[in-house]
């Protein structure tokens, strides 16, 4: 009899221990993703690596904590924004963009015996050949891939959504679709009253001597400065984020309301603006309308254009219409570092982000153009006899 009941005790446990297993077996979901891979996934996410540089935007405003590896590290100057745990994380690479692959298969399983990494992020735009390359990895790796669209403006809020989904995050994924959707609502709204009185503007991105960079209209980069402005800059030809190359007669010629103008160290191409003769011709020099676009811990324009482009939105809508957006733009900002980046503004510190991105005081703007600039007519005059005088040496 005790034998027999030691059997039924020892068949009892080794049952339990079998419905045990097959329940943990069991705590998988299967996500489809925008490419239309059906995926399986554990029900709770907690260990994501990013694939490219917008996943990692993207993935930290959702959860800094999921990060179990970073794409590429952290700049210092990006550094001071960014949660300290994660500039300690190996870096798995980039997948796609426009230099070559920098993430490697069997990096990726090696890192994996160490990660658990639970899915690699993708985001971006769908590209033809992305399910076929993204199966050909997850094959190869064994580590779960998903891609989620998010390329235009229109689409962030969805993706958010679905990323919610994704890393089983649905609260925060819904937090962060239902602000940029009243943001983005709250700008239909006001480009509307705004209808055909934009103002004109260029986006300088590089100055190099008589080279001149800008975004041309229709880029994907140009996204924001299309919707808020006119852009004056050609039709792209490039998808590069410096955007194509012009003369400084070419910008002469454009002659826009406003120039913004890309963030380097020391603000070299901003005061290259304020202080060279052939730019202080220009109507946005004279009228102080030459803007540096803020950077931390990403450019607001750009580089790469993922959710930061919000800001820069947020920033142009209350510099060109204050009217219009009549808000405290001290105020939006904070609102979204803190809602997106978790990182809180120090007065000191938004007064740096911005501090070429405002409007100057009245008497600074009356001390700025004291001393005349050179006439634009001369300028252009002086250009087309310089012109004229290389073709004549050449043709010596």
């Amino acid at each position: 009899m005790k034998t027999v009941i030691k059997m039924l005790v020892v068949l009892v446990l080794l049952s339990g221990t079998a419905v045990a297993f097959c329940s943990a077996a069991e705590e998988t979901r299967t996500f489809v993703d925008d490419v239309g891979r059906e995926i399986t996934l554990p029900v709770n996410i907690d260990a994501v690596s990013p694939s490219g540089p917008l996943a990692q935007i993207v993935l930290y405003s959702l959860d800094q904590d999921l990060f179990v590896s970073v794409s590429s590290e952290f700049t210092d100057a990006q550094a001071k924004y960014i949660d300290p745990r994660l500039l300690t994380l190996p870096v798995t690479g980039q997948f796609y963009g426009s230099k070559a692959s920098t993430m490697n298969p069997e990096s990726i399983m090696e890192l994996n015996k160490n990660l658990n990494i639970d899915v690699v992020l993708d985001i971006g735009e769908a590209k033809q050949t992305m399910k076929a390359d993204l199966d050909d990895i997850q094959s190869k790796t064994g580590v779960a891939f998903a891609f989620v669209t998010q390329n235009k403006l229109e689409e962030i809020p969805g993706s958010y959504v679905k990323l919610g989904e994704l890393l089983s995050r649905p609260e925060r994924g819904q937090e962060l679709s239902d602000y940029v959707s009243a943001l983005l609502a709250e700008f239909d709204t006001g480009m509307k009253e705004v209808g055909d009185n934009k103002k004109s503007l260029i986006y300088v991105t590089v100055i190099d001597g008589n080279s001149v960079s800008m975004i041309g209209e229709g880029s994907y980069h140009a996204e924001i400065i299309d919707y808020v402005g006119n852009n004056l800059a050609k039709p792209a030809t490039t998808g590069s984020g410096t955007g194509d190359e012009y003369t400084m007669e070419d910008v002469l010629q454009l002659n826009p309301d406003y120039i913004i103008v890309g963030y380097v160290d020391g603000h070299a191409y901003y005061n290259t603006i304020m202080t060279d003769p052939m730019w202080r011709s220009l109507s946005a020099v004279k009228s102080g309308n030459v803007y540096e676009a803020p950077c931390g811990p990403y450019s607001w324009m750009g580089g790469p254009p993922s959710i930061q482009r919000l800001l820069s939105m947020i920033w142009l809508g209350n510099l060109m219409y204050p009217d219009v957006f009549d808000y405290d733009i001290d105020d939006r900002v904070r609102e979204f570092y803190t809602l997106f980046f978790r990182y809180d503004l120090t007065d000191a510190e938004l007064d740096d982000l911005m501090v070429y991105a405002k409007p100057a005081p009245a008497s600074a703007s009356a001390q700025a153009t004291t001393q005349a600039p050179t006439p634009l007519f001369g300028v252009l005059a002086g250009l087309v006899a310089a012109a004229a005088v290389a073709g004549r040496g050449r043709n010596r």
